[in-house]
């Protein structure tokens, strides 16, 4: 998590509440046996926690009980870490966050196994009494992050895929957990209904535009910055935003369909897209897409009453256009 943001939570106490959820992490997953050893590495990767501070964030008012609130924001994290040990198993993965992936290092079978003890893990927290409201919320985005994947493997290298289907596909495999985060920490907390669906609609739009600046990095960071091989996404045949862009120029489509044809890509075939994505304004498009979701998510927060956390959401809606991996 960027440090500005997180320094901004010292004035609301979310510091050692954020410490709290990092303690339970552990607490619920790491077991003293072979998997617990995975899991513990896993954890020790770390990642941004945004999951989690969605979830503080969303929850916080001055008299709440913050026991209910770290489960539910732990288990967010384990369903967050989930999803990408098996993502990199379908994406055949070797680095996640500068390391190396669980099935490079164990295997596929074991991988997968890892990332069904952290589903399960994450439905024991929150099936007590005092979570089990956002149940329903998370496993929901469970379901919807498994289509996601399903239709971006039915769809590799398929040059008919168009913004709407994009839109679509990045909302199950990201937008979907985030705005469960949000709405979970505002159901748990006892919110209104109206303050729950404005809290998923705040996360939602922050998720999708998560996602596209996520894929624009995938084509102008480094492989050292993003902490894992740049055009990692062309190079399976994942369409994502730019690409997409590209199909609709007059001068780059027949080039980029060609490439997509043959179901591979060189790098030299790489090199070409990621160049004319740059020349053809692909890049741009992209980014104001993304700050088009952006403005959205605070229009959002414009709707709800004034509290000590709005800056901080401010922040993250920034933050999220505003990195380099």
């Amino acid at each position: 998590m960027d440090t500005a943001v997180l320094d901004q939570t010292v004035e609301i106490n979310l510091l050692p509440l954020l410490g709290r959820v990092e303690q339970r992490l552990y607490e619920v997953a790491v077991a003293p046996n072979k998997i617990g050893e995975l899991v513990s590495y896993i954890i020790k990767a770390g990642g941004k926690r945004l999951r989690p501070l969605l979830v503080l964030l969303s929850a916080w008012r001055e008299d709440i009980d913050w026991e209910p609130v770290i489960d539910v924001a732990a288990a967010a994290e384990l369903l967050h870490t989930a999803s990408l040990i098996h993502d990199d198993i379908i994406d055949r993965a070797e680095t996640r966050r500068g390391l190396p992936t669980i099935s490079k290092l164990y295997g596929n079978h074991i991988a997968v196994l890892a990332g069904d003890y952290l589903f399960a893990r994450a439905i024991t927290l929150l099936s007590k009494n005092n979570t089990s409201c956002a149940l329903p919320l998370m496993a929901e985005s469970i379901q919807s992050m498994c289509e996601g994947i399903i239709e971006e493997a039915a769809s590799l290298f398929d040059y008919r895929v168009n913004e709407k289907d994009y839109l679509s596909r990045i909302y199950k495999k990201t937008a979907s957990l985030v705005a469960a985060c949000c709405g979970s920490g505002a159901l748990v907390s006892g919110a209104s209904q109206e303050k729950v669906a404005t809290m998923m609609d705040y996360g939602r739009y922050l998720g999708l535009s998560y996602q596209i600046v996520d894929d624009i990095l995938d084509f102008i960071s480094d492989d050292e910055t993003l902490g894992k091989p740049t055009g990692s996404d062309l190079s399976q045949g994942i369409l994502t935003l730019p690409v997409i862009y590209l199909l609709e120029h007059p001068h780059c489509r027949n080039r980029v369909k060609e490439i997509l044809a043959k179901h591979s890509c060189t790098a030299a075939d790489i090199d070409y897209i990621r160049n004319a994505a740059f020349q053809n304004a692909a890049i741009s498009r992209a980014y104001s897409k993304a700050r088009g979701f952006q403005e959205k998510a605070r229009k959002c927060l414009y709707s709800l009453a004034l509290t000590p956390v709005h800056k901080l959401f401010d922040n993250i809606t920034y933050m999220v256009i505003n990195r380099s991996h």
